[in-house]
């Protein structure tokens, strides 16, 4: 079956082409964490390491640009998340890409608080003008209303001269015509700042979106999984719900890279991730490593939980693909899928690690399995 797009099979053609600036299915599985770890070699000194960074730079022919640097830097210190990245690219497919390194100093080198606190402060400092621009217009009142309370007091007087009243009436217009335009000019500012504040705040959304994004696929990526599983455990602690995490992985993956290429792969992993989603609509889902997935989803019973882990293995195992260009066939896609239920004495990492388990216990039961944990 040929997959055109994203239907019941997937056309490995131009239309599913990985964008260049993707890491794409470089980053190996089983990757530890989005924080960056570091495990430094040891007796290896700063000035070895700088070394060695270099010479992936002269290897590669990448620029030495800062942002390149720091991710070979990165690379070769042992920071955990710049390997599983690279590793594949660098030891298996001998390719690397300025893209490549450049959205990895995105996602892993720059801190995205330090951009995102740029952005709230600035934020801050827009609010800081709206408020001067209500204490202005609250200044503005009050100004006005001394002046009809000095022109009325001069009324009130008894029997007030013609010359008096024709004195209030030219303060009274003239005090209506400056409010009138200062009530304007502060609209104006009051807009603007409205206008900018909008653009900050999307800006702002738009940026932390984009550090939890997995770039290849419009997934969530770690980042975007570990604060989905810290939210599961508050909402457990107050609701009591049936939550489970699946942690998917793609059978015999590296056979595909190794035999149609690493542009292939990374449109098999394209399509994993839009079908996962086309099947799972209600869940949260994050690629978290190469060709691993996980989704975070509450479910009734665990006969639920069973249907969705069945319901994904039978139809990527019964959807065969073409590669487009050579119509070769690749077969089917064979998932392995370990779930596990969030258990009250959960914490980030035992949750995760139970449904790691149950994954490799599918591996062993021969791949293109699954094994769902029942409620304790």
């Amino acid at each position: 079956m040929h997959v055109a797009g994203l239907g019941r099979g997937l056309n490995l053609g131009e239309s599913t082409m990985a964008t260049p600036s993707s890491p794409g299915n470089a980053m190996k599985s089983r990757s530890s964490q989005t924080d960056m770890r570091v495990d430094p070699k040891p007796d290896v000194s700063p000035f070895e390491i700088a070394k060695q960074a270099l010479g992936h730079v002269g290897r590669f022919q990448t620029p030495p640009t800062p942002s390149v640097y720091e991710v070979w830097y990165r690379y070769v210190e042992g920071v955990d998340d710049i390997i599983a990245n690279l590793s594949h690219a660098v030891e298996d497919v001998n390719s690397v890409t300025v893209d490549m390194l450049d959205q990895l100093h995105k996602q892993y080198c720059v801190p995205s608080e330090t951009s995102n606190q740029m952005m709230a402060e600035e934020l801050i400092g827009e609010m800081s003008s709206l408020q001067a621009v209500v204490d202005d217009q609250i200044q503005a009142g009050q100004t006005f209303g001394d002046s009809i309370n000095e022109a009325c007091d001069s009324l009130n007087q008894d029997n007030p001269s013609l010359e008096i009243v024709a004195a209030c009436a030219k303060t009274m217009l003239v005090s209506n015509a400056a409010m009138q335009q200062q009530i304007k000019q502060l609209n104006q500012q009051l807009q603007a700042s409205q206008e900018k504040v909008q653009a900050l705040q999307h800006e702002l959304i738009d940026s932390q979106r984009a550090t939890m994004t997995d770039p290849l696929t419009g997934l969530g990526n770690r980042r975007h999984f570990e604060i989905g599983v810290r939210k599961s455990l508050v909402a457990n602690d107050r609701d009591q719900r049936n939550t489970f995490l699946f942690v998917i992985d793609v059978d015999h993956f590296k056979t595909i890279n190794d035999t149609y290429g690493h542009e292939c792969g990374d449109k098999v992993i394209k399509y994993v991730a839009s079908q996962i989603s086309r099947h799972c609509t209600q869940g949260s889902i994050s690629r978290i490593g190469g060709d691993e997935f996980a989704i975070i989803v509450d479910v009734a019973d665990h006969q639920e939980a069973s249907e969705i882990a069945t319901e994904l293995r039978k139809f990527f195992a019964s959807t065969p693909l073409k590669l487009n260009a050579s119509g070769d066939d690749l077969g089917t896609i064979k998932l392995s899928i370990g779930a596990a239920c969030l258990r009250e004495d959960d914490d980030e990492k035992s949750w995760f690690v139970r449904a790691d388990k149950l994954l490799y216990q599918a591996k062993d039961g021969g791949r293109n399995n699954a094994v769902v944990e029942h409620f304790r």
